[in-house]
């Protein structure tokens, strides 16, 4: 069998030209495509980092700042009246709640309540305040117990909001004979009398009788307790005012009772008026009820004791608020401020109206309540119409608490949100003209706008 030892056949310059032209293709194609990746990576970046700088300082999509934020602060007014006098000037103690005229206020105590965290605050109001009274401007200071006799609850609303810059939502008003009723249903209440309480009014149809002790009172017995001022001025009824209610909301947890409020709406309904529906008292009801650890912040609207004698009026006695001592106290009992935490709050404000200086003054009072605000500059524009909040904090419990100083004084702000960026501030407020006119007329909530 013969082998075959030739060489292979040789290829001609044609045939070894091929490879080389489709190697020079592919190359060719590989470097087009490359260069198409690499220009659309570049266009890509190019959008997200005009999307990303752009959303840093004015988010595409903004929404309202109080339907995005829930669990704002609810402000209920609780007003104790005084039975009304007959023409002799005598008391007429079983006098209907639901329509009750000519009674002034023996008590007012202006309950904030903040259904997110369980915080109650309770701010009392002497009877006494000097104070004008809203719908009677023209008759000049009055004692702020007269306003219901004037104008109802409606009036004695509008005079305390305009008093302390705040809003109040709602109103309760109970008479002495609604509170022992309330009391015996939640099975009374235990607390120290710090002494003998004896007092005997005719025309009021009081009769107080305690002893100093510990124990259980009821209802009427409670009553009393809250009513007695003859060991000294208004102040210290108040003072036992709040120690029974903190009394009753220590027993209401600790034996449990708190579950039973729902159900006792329908029998002191009769005892107690409120501008609260039905459905509302209930959702409140409710709430209340499954609360754990209520806490609760008590005081008395800081002033003194003076008689004043105004232009063509006789002298009167009066508490006289001092405002400055309240302002730190409305802050912490009707606001829920809390400085310390604030304090970590960084907050960059900007000026979107032609107002000189008006990011200074809200940034002041941005300080004034602990935030800790690192910029004040002009914005972009100086024709916002809306207050702007944008929040690059990713932290729900900031946002919160920025968005009641906020609303406080413009409560149509807008809320966007933004990518988080370590040089930049956790917010940015930009000011509105909804700001500007609230400063021009010295009006709104807050008191400090």
């Amino acid at each position: 069998m013969s082998t075959w030892r030739g060489s292979a056949p040789k290829r001609d310059a044609r045939s070894r030209a091929v490879p080389r032209n489709r190697r020079g293709r592919a190359f060719a194609r590989a470097l087009a495509i490359t260069g198409i990746v690499v220009i659309a990576l570049v266009f890509i970046s190019g959008v997200a980092l005009y999307v990303v700088l752009n959303g840093l300082t004015n988010p595409v999509h903004f929404e309202s700042l109080a339907k995005t934020v829930p669990g704002a602060r609810v402000n209920i007014l609780v007003m104790g009246l005084d039975a009304p006098l007959d023409s002799h000037y005598h008391a007429q103690p079983n006098f209907d709640i639901h329509t009750a005229s000519g009674s002034r206020t023996d008590t007012m105590m202006l309950f904030s309540v903040d259904p997110k965290t369980s915080e109650v605050g309770i701010l009392s109001l002497p009877r006494d305040t000097r104070t004008i009274i809203v719908g009677r401007e023209d008759y000049g200071y009055d004692k702020l117990g007269h306003a219901h006799a004037y104008g109802g609850p409606d009036m004695t609303v509008a005079t305390i909001s305009n008093l302390l810059s705040v809003p109040i939502h709602y109103y309760v008003r109970v008479n002495s004979d609604g509170v022992a009723k309330i009391i015996d249903r939640l099975g009374g209440v235990e607390i120290y009398v710090e002494h003998d309480m004896h007092y005997h009014d005719p025309y009021q149809n009081l009769n107080i009788d305690l002893q100093q002790g510990l124990q259980v009172l009821n209802g009427e017995q409670a009553a009393q307790y809250m009513r007695y001022r003859s060991d000294g001025n208004d102040i210290t009824r108040i003072e036992r005012q709040q120690k029974l209610i903190t009394a009753l909301k220590e027993q209401l947890f600790s034996l449990g009772t708190i579950t039973r409020i729902p159900s006792l709406i329908g029998e002191v309904s009769d005892a107690v008026d409120t501008n609260m529906t039905a459905g509302e008292m209930l959702t409140y009801a409710r709430m209340a009820a499954k609360l754990s650890d209520v806490v609760i912040k008590t005081g008395t609207l800081p002033g003194e004791n003076t008689t004043i004698t105004d232009p063509g009026r006789e002298m009167l006695w009066y508490w006289l608020p001092h405002f400055d001592e309240a302002a730190p106290m409305i802050d912490e009992i009707l606001w829920g401020v809390d400085s310390r935490v604030n304090s970590s709050i960084t907050i960059e404000v900007q000026n979107g109206t032609s107002v000189a200086d008006l990011g200074s003054r809200f940034a002041d009072e941005l300080r004034r309540q602990g935030y800790n605000v690192v910029a004040v500059v002009d914005a972009d524009r100086p024709d916002y119409q809306e207050t702007e909040v944008i929040d690059r904090s990713r932290d729900e419990d900031k946002l919160r608490r920025l968005s009641q100083a906020v609303l406080r004084y413009v409560p149509d702000a807008n809320l966007g949100r933004a990518r988080p960026q370590a040089e930049r501030p956790e917010f940015t407020i930009i000011l509105g003209q909804d700001y500007a006119t609230l400063v021009a007329t010295e009006s709104g909530y807050g008191g400090r706008p």
